[in-house]
């Protein structure tokens, strides 16, 4: 199986429970979404061309990672950039899908080898190019500086979910400790939904 990661605010489960991940060019917006990360990357990310079907921008997609404990989410964690929202770990959360639920579920997805933003990232729309990712350093947590930005860059690479990615292809969410695992589980109980939420501690920094 291969597993794909993205993390949001813990206030945004209620509303991905009962409508999915819409991407960020979509009609159907949480009125109350809870941002994270960078505003500006995600601005820029409304300007990115995507060069192959079904083409569009990067904010026609819902973005994934492979892995875990992201670039992103360092950055979040250490709260040393003057431009980054900052946020407790406890209040962010991994909704977590896979290549396989996406497919069982209809969706279009597409994916790069490195951080989609970048002018030469290579993108691909079959699962059997997956071999052509770093896995590597995908799975590594040696990506600073001192190792050059291309370690960096492929680290992030994404799976880019078009347009909405449907409660079905949700297959788990995880949490930093017991007390954000309670509160992710009411949410999945009020939405009658039957995903599980699990304590990932080493998900985190």
């Amino acid at each position: 199986m291969t597993q794909l990661f993205r993390i949001t605010h813990i206030n945004n489960l209620p509303f991905i429970l009962e409508n999915g991940l819409y991407c960020p060019n979509a009609t159907i917006q949480d009125p109350h979404f809870t941002a994270i990360g960078f505003p500006s990357l995600i601005e820029y990310r409304r300007d990115r061309v995507v060069p192959i079907a079904p083409y569009g921008t990067l904010a026609d997609y819902v973005p994934f990672y492979f892995w875990y404990r992201s670039p992103m989410l360092y950055v979040i964690y250490k709260g040393n950039d003057p431009e980054i929202i900052q946020t407790p770990q406890n209040e962010i959360v991994y909704i977590i899908s896979s290549f396989e639920s996406l497919q069982e579920n209809n969706c279009r997805f597409i994916f790069t080898d490195r951080h989609a933003k970048l002018e030469y990232a290579q993108f691909f729309d079959n699962p059997s190019h997956k071999s052509e990712l770093s896995w590597d350093i995908i799975k590594n947590d040696t990506w600073g500086r001192q190792y050059g930005a291309d370690r960096k860059e492929k680290k992030q690479a994404e799976c880019l979910v078009y347009q909405h990615v449907p409660i079905g292809s949700i297959i788990g969410i995880a949490v930093l400790n017991e007390s954000s695992q309670v509160i992710a589980q009411n949410s999945v109980a009020d939405a009658n939904r039957t995903i599980p939420v699990k304590v990932k501690e080493n998900f985190y920094f």
